[in-house]
């Protein structure tokens, strides 16, 4: 399994930061999680075309989060090379209503004409490739989730997208090889719904994974000073994520 973060950031735009996006890659299976402004970009960046992806999995309806949900989709319908494979979505509850929505504020133009868009249930787990998805519901919005992505031969990484400390990351990530959290703020400037450095490392100790890697860093949240401040909690490897940092398993 081949991990590369696209987009480390939030909403508030940075020269040095995309919004959230990472790319799994597996075999001959690729895994979009989240497609926040800028990821489009940042696939081409690491080398992979739009059509490359197979799946894409959405934590929640935030716009750092889905906001290149349309621009995929409009890509993939228009580019010199459209789109011709089934592309599959994985998502939090209420997004098939976000993209009928969506299909009403745009029109046809971004309904897929020569693929079909599959949806796939995030309430339970699926076979996809050579890759098995678990999600679970996470404390954030009312509809947010996480997901575990696990390989034939039992790697596996979590990705929390935006939570708070709750008991479902926990079990979400028990025994994981690579625990991929958001860490927004300082822990001195903790935000409901959000974690900070000791709450990221407090998670990754009690879920006994190999890994932590930080991300989703608010300007005020100094990664490098993130990464001691998880360490208070987890005594494993802490990487803070920058774009386009990779992680094989």
């Amino acid at each position: 399994m081949h991990i590369t973060i696209l987009g480390s950031g939030t909403c508030v735009p940075s020269l040095e930061r995309s919004s959230a996006c990472i790319k799994v890659t597996d075999g001959t299976t690729t895994v979009l999680l989240d497609s926040g402004p800028g990821s489009l970009r940042q696939l081409m960046r690491a080398e992979t075309e739009i059509n490359d992806i197979d799946l894409v999995c959405y934590t929640h309806l935030h716009v750092d989060h889905t906001a290149d949900f349309v621009p995929l989709l409009f890509a993939s319908k228009y580019a010199p090379l459209p789109r011709t494979r089934d592309l599959a979505i994985m998502a939090a509850p209420g997004f098939r209503d976000f993209y009928d929505r969506l299909t009403y504020a745009y029109g046809d133009w971004i309904v897929p004409e020569n693929c079909t868009l599959v949806w796939l249930d995030a309430g339970r787990p699926a076979v996809f490739g050579s890759l098995t998805i678990t999600a679970a519901p996470v404390r954030h919005t009312p509809h947010s989730i996480a997901f575990r992505l696990a390989d034939s031969s039992g790697k596996s990484m979590v990705y929390s997208g935006d939570t708070d400390y709750c008991r479902e990351i926990i079990d979400l990530a028990v025994g994981c090889d690579v625990l991929i959290l958001e860490c927004s703020f300082p822990d001195d400037q903790y935000h409901e719904g959000h974690l900070t450095p000791e709450r990221a490392g407090k998670i990754a100790a009690e879920a006994g994974c190999r890994q932590l890697v930080l991300t989703h860093f608010y300007p005020d949240c100094d990664p490098q000073q993130a990464v001691p401040g998880a360490a208070k909690k987890f005594r494993g490897c802490i990487h803070a994520a920058h774009d386009l940092i990779e992680i094989k398993l």
